[in-house]
């Protein structure tokens, strides 16, 4: 009697099991290494959005109310007592206190208090009031204790952003600017241009470059450096220039997506090569089925008569 063929009903889920499992891990896994680098270029465009309609913001509100806003953070300015500068990142900031209070009551026609654009690394991001971890996570935040990005003579406005964020690009490009590059800060309809004077790299308790010069009118903005490591800070300080003929045009122009960063293009690569490498396995794999299938295979009688002719263990050992 010929043997009993083994159970195979749940051959054919172990397989499908087998096929799919591959491509899910690894899609799984190209994912992950795309996340961050499709959640920088969402954060980056989501963000020029918001710095492009916030300009839009002084006519939605009227000129009455705009004209009250900046008036109110001039006097603010000019009101406001000399007050230690510390490190944006010691998250030192006491919004309970009255002065904070009344700091968020300024520039409040919008959640957004300013725009900064810097045409030479394509930035065009909002500005928001304090430097708490929730406000620099989502765009450039204005340090607490500086004068209101409004302009003025004897102001220093420092604005603060992250570097190596990993869901946004914010102040990444900031070590390219150069000395004499120009940045603009949007303020309720009042535009200033900034031409670097000054650039610096220091340790995070060496504020004296940030506080004001009687006269001249300064904005810094600040970052960490190294990148990933984040045990300085970068300053870039300009002073205040007048506008020309081609300003208008040079901030109305809306900023391009930020390109793709080094670390961008190195994911993307490695995703390519995952992918020529899974590609040619498959194709591999399926050459050697495909010639398994083809390969010639002995006639099934003559299977039989093979299995017939062994001999029976049983009757061997009768016969001995």
């Amino acid at each position: 009697m010929s043997k009993q063929a083994p159970d195979q009903s749940k051959t054919p889920l172990k397989v499908r099991l087998l096929t799919i499992a591959p491509p899910v891990l690894l899609l799984a896994g190209i994912l992950v290494l795309l996340y961050p680098v499709l959640a920088t270029q969402y954060n980056n465009q989501r963000q020029s959005q918001i710095a492009e309609q916030f300009s839009a913001v002084a006519e939605e509100v009227g000129p009455d109310a705009v004209a009250e806003s900046l008036s109110r953070a001039d006097e603010y300015n000019r009101a406001a007592a000399e007050a230690p500068i510390l490190d944006p990142w010691l998250d030192a900031q006491r919004p309970d206190t009255v002065q904070y209070q009344e700091y968020l009551s300024q520039l409040d026609l919008n959640d957004v208090m300013a725009t900064v654009k810097i045409p030479s690394i394509d930035v065009n991001l909002p500005i928001y009031h304090g430097t708490d971890t929730a406000t620099l996570d989502k765009g450039v935040g204005h340090l607490f204790g500086t004068a209101l990005p409004v302009g003025g003579e004897s102001t220093h406005t420092v604005l603060t952003g992250h570097t190596g964020l990993g869901t946004a690009t914010i102040f990444d490009e900031l070590t390219s600017v150069q000395m004499g590059e120009f940045f603009y800060i949007e303020t309720a309809g009042r535009h200033l241009k900034y031409q670097v004077t000054d650039i610096r790299v220091v340790l995070p308790n060496e504020t004296e470059s940030l506080n004001k010069v009687e006269g001249k009118d300064l904005a810094t903005l600040i970052t960490c450096t190294p990148y990933g490591v984040n045990t300085h800070r970068l300053l870039v300080t300009g002073e205040r220039v007048p506008m020309d003929d081609g300003d208008a045009q040079a901030e109305a122009e809306q900023v391009h997506s930020r390109v793709l960063q080094p670390w961008m293009i190195a994911v993307l690569a490695s995703v390519v090569v995952i992918l020529c490498v899974a590609g040619w396995i498959w194709l591999r794999s399926r050459k050697r089925a495909r010639e398994a299938l083809e390969a010639p295979h002995p006639p099934e009688s003559l299977a039989v008569v093979e299995d017939a002719a062994a001999p029976n263990e049983d009757e061997a050992s009768i016969g001995e």
